[in-house]
């Protein structure tokens, strides 16, 4: 008779998830966007430790991407706008790891990271407007 009460909670408890302060104190700190964040600020400054102009060409290089991505929002046509991003993303690389390796030398490594660090966790969705 009291049996069936307790084994149900028992079962409950086992099934739902229990929380655990730790956990969410690594979700806090270790989530994606922390740590992207965190390695692109720590290649920035490395970089421009290593060579002063780095600062100028990380910026430059988010100013680029940012105005191809915005306008690539403008096109309509999921299709033509994936190839469009996707092409113009990866023809600013080639060109900024050109330049990187043209002008600093001593921060080529750092570059090069930054700009895959980008180009691969930046989303050109972040540009489009959102139609209500």
């Amino acid at each position: 008779m009291f049996k069936t009460p307790y084994i149900f909670i028992i079962l409950q408890t086992k099934l739902t998830k229990i929380f655990s302060p730790l956990q969410s104190l690594q979700n806090t700190f270790f989530n994606y966007k922390t740590l992207i964040a965190a390695a692109s600020i720590s290649l920035i400054i490395v970089g421009t430790i290593k060579e002063p102009i780095f600062i100028l060409f990380s910026a430059f290089y988010l100013l680029f991407l940012g105005t191809a991505y915005k306008i690539g929002s403008t096109i309509q046509d999921y299709g033509i706008n994936a190839a469009y991003n996707w092409s113009v993303k990866w023809l600013i690389f080639i060109a900024f790891a050109y330049l990187s390796g043209l002008f600093i030398k001593n921060a080529f490594v750092y570059a090069i990271f930054f700009f895959i660090l980008v180009n691969i966790s930046l989303n050109p969705t972040l540009f489009t407007r959102k139609k209500s």
